[in-house]
């Protein structure tokens, strides 16, 4: 039995206000096509289909389309969850419509566990050839119940304990199948242990990174199909549990994990063969953070190998300001299917600065305001006398502002 497994495609994502579709459609395109090729009997999809709980028309076009064109192809089944950014809502108003076409969508969970066991079952035969346990994101609210008084290490507690007793939960209601000899496939929306995603900083359940074990996943599941981390990685070496990654680079901090999509291969309960299959992708990303001779270097030599514009974001290191730069850069690159979507300049020392001061520093609490304002004007480049000193000022009119307001 094939199965493909897939997450964290975020449809109608924004970037910088400008829109994905293009590149979500040519994904799901080729995916359809690969499902087909690699004949896959069964399409896991972990979750953040959306980017958003309500996702634009055009969003969820492509989504209908996707799974319109897949039915009556080799994949008979379709198992979908929620994530953290799909409004669970919006998927369950059309599952009883789709569970016609077998495709099953697990939005918000309920007390019967049951109704998250998915038997996938061959069309023409009936006979039994898999069984999904399919978790979506856990939210706080739906696996325990606040408790008054409980501090913030209390609270993360308790939600790891209650995402791990779910789990024993479905690990339960999957008993009954472990000795039918096919595999057994849990789902799952969250953050775990082993999984990186040292660049992207923002965190779901309460600032909590590793917020289950790998242990948690019972030695039981012959596969784990998880999503909501955007890199593709193993987050145990010695066993099955799996994210798959993002269909096309949704930041620029992802612009060097590989997206791919990643398919299984079982012979009754044990994994014969897989492997990660890149995305093609229309359009790339690229960062590029140096002096000004460097980056120019590099937007000279810039390979356009994509169908859609190349998107940049571009950090010079300068000593000084140079309020013409984008124009500057945006010339060298005219005519060239390149846009620079974030230019920073960051300031590198001064001379000018009083470095015996700056190295024996220990604390800002070594320096007066006044001090801190001038050295921070000095790291912007050359400045006036008389500039500074209107600067200065105001910076002493804005300072005495706010310490009346903290006496009131």
């Amino acid at each position: 039995m094939n199965v493909l497994h897939t997450a964290d495609w975020h449809l109608g994502q924004k970037f910088f206000h400008r829109n994905r579709e293009d590149e979500h459609r040519a994904a799901l395109d080729w995916l359809v096509q690969y499902i087909i090729q690699e004949k896959v009997e069964l399409l896991i999809v972990a979750g953040d289909i959306f980017d958003t709980d309500n996702p634009p028309n055009y969003a969820r076009k492509l989504y209908f389309n996707f799974l319109k064109q897949l039915v009556n192809t080799c994949c008979e089944d379709i198992v979908i969850v929620a994530g953290n950014h799909d409004s669970a809502n919006m998927l369950d108003a059309s599952k009883e419509l789709f569970h016609l076409l077998n495709i099953h969508i697990i939005g918000h969970i309920t007390n019967d566990r049951a109704a998250q066991i998915i038997e996938i079952r061959g069309q023409e035969s009936g006979a039994l050839k898999a069984v999904v346990g399919a978790v979506p994101y856990l939210r706080d609210k739906d696996i325990r119940k606040s408790i008054s008084g409980e501090s913030f290490e209390e609270r993360v507690e308790n939600l790891r304990s209650g995402i791990q007793q779910h789990y024993q939960e479905i690990e339960t209601a999957l008993k009954p199948y472990q000795n039918k000899n096919i595999p057994v496939i849990v789902t799952g929306h969250l953050y775990a242990a082993g999984g990186d995603r040292s660049d992207r900083p923002n965190s779901i359940h309460i600032g909590s990174l590793d917020i289950i074990k790998a242990e948690s996943f019972s030695e039981d599941f012959d596969y784990v199909a998880l999503g909501h981390l955007h890199r593709h990685q193993q987050i145990d070496e010695n066993r099955p549990i799996w994210y798959s990654g993002t269909l096309i680079p949704l930041d620029f901090s992802e612009y060097n994990y590989a997206q791919v999509v990643r398919i299984i291969s079982f012979e009754a309960k044990k994994i014969v063969q897989e492997q990660a299959v890149k995305v093609p992708l229309k359009r790339k990303l690229r960062t590029y953070t140096g002096s000004l001779e460097y980056v120019k270097e590099k937007l000279s030599s810039l390979n356009h190998d994509v169908e859609l514009d190349t998107w940049l974001k571009i950090e010079i290191e300068t000593v000084h300001y140079s309020p013409d730069l984008l124009s500057d850069l945006e010339e060298l690159i005219k005519g060239k299917p390149t846009e620079i979507i974030i230019l920073n300049q960051r300031a590198i020392q001064n001379n000018s600065i009083d470095t015996d001061t700056y190295q024996n520093l220990q604390s800002l609490q070594d320096l007066e305001e006044i001090e801190v304002f001038r050295m921070c004007a000095q790291q912007k480049g050359q400045i006036e006398t008389e500039q500074l000193g209107e600067l200065e000022s105001s910076f002493k009119e804005l300072l005495g502002w706010m310490q009346e307001r903290d006496v009131e």
